[in-house]
């Protein structure tokens, strides 16, 4: 990979989805990196996360240009969210950006923001990789406690009163959204590589697996120990691991199969 020209943001970069709501992404890494990450943050989330930037300095520092996206809803974006639906117009409006500067281009997403991956994959790929971190298969499916709550609150009036309180919009609970898991068959030829933690109390592991037995070839299934849930997750360890699954994608996403489990991750818990 190129050399990185330095580990801050590049630029603001300000795009408009294809039904008009106006995004916000921070990009990192250098300009003329032949590979792009976009990156699709989790339900309340944002790319301004301080353990997403820590992700985008790592992948930045490795040679890669890093796409932030705040899904609409949250962080600098307009609109509202549809907790994964609409959200495919968003990262679709990145990875055109990233599709006109970069000869290759994957996308990643952490829990809400994986699921918008592989969804956005099967409908708008084919690309050059696509990594889902702590994704559910299901927006209704065997989902633990925690999971529930937050479905619970983004459906009811008072709960979403309560979610934009806190910073984040949220609209009327989507009907009938086709599932990562029912559209997971179309995202061939694309490389999908499903990555999920033992620790995690959201998700369970049946999904992951699920997914992964879904999906078609090329793909990976990735299943770490002492790992949680999305973006709290993330650490040093587990950055670099990431960085290189995407070299590992992107050079060799024909080689299938399920990947041993990585040593030295952290586990957390997020939305």
């Amino acid at each position: 990979m190129p050399a990185t020209r330095g580990t801050g943001e590049l630029e603001p970069l300000s795009v408009v989805a294809s039904d008009g709501v106006r995004l916000h992404c921070s990009v990192y890494g250098p300009a003329e990196a032949t590979v792009g990450v976009v990156f699709g943050h989790g339900f309340t989330g944002s790319g301004r996360n301080p353990k997403v930037i820590d992700l985008a300095q790592t992948f930045a520092r490795a040679g890669f240009a890093f796409y932030a996206i705040d899904f609409r809803g949250h962080g600098g974006s307009e609109g509202v969210s549809s907790l994964g639906d609409d959200e495919v117009l968003d990262l679709e409006a990145v990875v055109a950006v990233a599709r006109s500067r970069h000869q290759f281009v994957v996308t990643m997403g952490a829990s809400m923001g994986g699921f918008v991956a592989l969804r956005h994959a099967a409908l708008h790929g084919p690309l050059d990789a696509t990594i889902a971190i702590s994704s559910p298969a299901h927006v209704d499916g065997d989902v633990l406690l925690r999971a529930r709550f937050l479905a619970a609150l983004a459906s009811s009036y008072r709960g979403r009163k309560l979610l934009r309180y806190q910073g984040t919009r949220v609209g009327s609970f989507p009907k009938d959204v086709a599932t990562a898991y029912e559209l997971a068959p179309f995202i061939s030829p694309t490389p999908v590589s499903i990555v999920h933690g033992l620790r995690d109390r959201y998700i369970p592991l049946s999904q992951a697996k699920a997914l992964y037995e879904r999906l078609r070839e090329p793909r990976r299934l990735v299943v770490l120990d002492d790992f949680g849930h999305g973006e709290a997750g993330f650490s040093p360890s587990f950055d670099l691991m990431l960085a290189q699954l995407v070299t590992d994608l992107v050079t060799h996403g024909s080689e299938v199969g399920e990947s041993p489990r990585p040593a030295g991750t952290s586990c957390g818990e997020s939305v």
